[in-house]
């Protein structure tokens, strides 16, 4: 049966996922933030030169990226556990998904430095203000639209990094005014959760449960397939 991707219907399993498996969920959020902030304590205080600043921020960036994929991959077991049950190891990240993921994340930031950079050096006038607009619009829109979806297909289908985006790009076409209304919602959702810490708690879990479930039925739209998780619902 073919299923069109629906933003309300995707709200709705999203928080149908959160509601049934709430205690999974805030456990693994839990500690990966407390994971996250033992391991930031640590380096803080062990920063005493540039070699191990540069140290810290590569094992933050290897931490957070292990813990962000991990969470995705709970997200996906936790749709599937339907048909089949789970253990804690089919929730680790695999060092292909990692690398990809970080090769991706690297090279995009680093291209967005390079050429901000490059603009910041040229003669100040109207065409620097522009090119610094589209450069930085650019890139906050790859990152925030397409990025997660590229993460998916890293942990889903364990795509390269080229390959994600490409995968992404042709995921999203046939309903980029659905998704942009989601993304919407989503920055929405943000902006209002970070107005406290409890927010930003329960809406950092919330929205990549989102992005998952829409990548997930995403897919489903392309394919004949019935989606027994929607029409429970």
């Amino acid at each position: 049966m073919y299923h069109p991707f629906s933003v309300a219907d995707t709200l709705k399993t999203s928080w149908y996922l959160l509601r049934k498996n709430f205690s999974v969920i805030a456990i693994y959020s839990l500690l990966s933030f407390m994971l996250i902030g033992l391991i930031s304590a640590v380096f803080l205080f062990l920063l005493t030169d540039n070699l191990s600043e540069t140290i810290g921020v590569i094992v933050m960036l290897v931490s957070v990226s292990f813990v962000f994929l991990g969470f995705i991959k709970l997200v996906f077991q936790l749709i599937d556990r339907e048909y089949y049950d789970f253990e804690f190891g089919d929730i680790i990240p695999k060092v292909k998904m990692l690398f990809s993921y970080l090769l991706l994340l690297i090279i995009v930031s680093t291209l967005s430095v390079f050429l901000t950079r490059s603009i910041n050096s040229l003669d100040k006038g109207y065409t620097q203000n522009i090119l610094g607009i589209l450069v930085w619009a650019f890139f906050q829109f790859f990152f925030l639209f397409y990025f997660p979806i590229s993460a998916c297909f890293i942990v889903d289908d364990a795509s390269g990094p080229f390959e994600s985006i490409l995968q992404s790009y042709k995921l999203i076409k046939g309903n980029f005014l659905k998704y942009v209304l989601l993304f919407l919602i989503i920055e929405s959702m943000v902006f209002v959760g970070s107005i406290t810490l409890v927010g930003i708690l329960f809406v950092i879990p919330f929205v990549n449960i989102i992005l998952v479930v829409a990548y997930r039925k995403l897919i489903y739209s392309h394919q004949d397939v019935d989606e027994d998780l929607a029409e429970t619902k």
